[in-house]
């Protein structure tokens, strides 16, 4: 995955899901999420600029 981070936005440039996994995403103005899924299993890439500089957190969320 990859992401075009600036001061006040982020972009998703691009995602690829592994075999067998699913993508989808969600943008507002102040945040971006990325949630891979396969199964049950589940992982999230969440974006936030909304207080300060853009920060990235990986998780099962």
């Amino acid at each position: 995955m990859v992401l075009d981070l600036a001061p006040d936005y982020v972009t998703l440039v691009s995602a690829t899901p592994g075999t067998g996994w699913a993508m989808q995403v969600w943008k507002t103005d102040s945040w971006l999420r990325v949630e891979f899924t396969k199964g049950t299993d589940k992982v999230s890439v969440i974006c936030t600029w909304h207080d300060g500089a853009p920060r990235v957190d990986v998780g099962n969320y």
